[in-house]
């Protein structure tokens, strides 16, 4: 007969595999059947110089908007690259690789997409497109979107907000401060 603690080292272990997995799983911003598709090996550095041979492969790129253009049949995204954390959302924006180019078929309002906003894009690679900045030939990788994902603006920028788990009651030592809570 086995005892209580070796079926709790059991469970312990089965929950430290398990959620974590269904946690990341979970917390994704790409759909599964997307992020499956895709190929992980496939990068923004390999992109970058010629997306010619990764044609028609999905890719989850994401950064901060640079502009949005509305044309006649659909609408052009110049996006600032910036890795992804382990949900799908842009990192800091100084560790960029370089732009790309989403053209989305349809209208997006300029105003909605606009400039620094954060964007991650599970797409199509569709090629390359050349352009010029600052006098320098630039190739932009180019992509067709099958999700895009529009990350939340912050009320207030640069401000953490303190969760008090205790806010229907009176806090004796905070009882004036109005709620929600945030430190500059």
């Amino acid at each position: 007969m086995k005892s209580i603690t070796a079926y709790r080292s059991k469970a312990m272990v089965l929950l430290l595999l398990v959620l974590p997995a269904l946690f990341l799983s979970a917390c994704s911003v790409v759909s599964r059947d997307i992020r499956r598709d895709a190929a992980p090996d496939i990068t923004f550095e390999s992109l970058k110089p010629d997306a010619a041979p990764y044609e028609g492969e999905t890719v989850i790129l994401g950064g901060y908007i640079l502009e949005t253009a509305n044309l006649a049949e659909q609408t052009r995204i110049l996006v600032l690259q910036a890795p992804l954390s382990l949900r799908g959302e842009p990192k800091a924006r100084d560790r960029s690789g370089g732009r790309f180019v989403v053209l989305y078929d349809g209208f997006l309002d300029p105003e909605v997409y606009k400039r620094e906003r954060k964007l991650t894009v599970a797409g199509e690679v569709m090629g390359t497109e050349p352009t010029r900045i600052n006098g320098h030939e630039y190739p932009l990788p180019v992509l067709k979107p099958l999700e895009i994902h529009l990350w939340r603006e912050h009320e207030h920028p640069g401000r953490y907000y303190y969760y008090d788990p205790f806010y229907p009651w009176p806090d004796p030592h905070f009882r004036f401060r109005p709620y929600p809570y945030y430190f500059w």
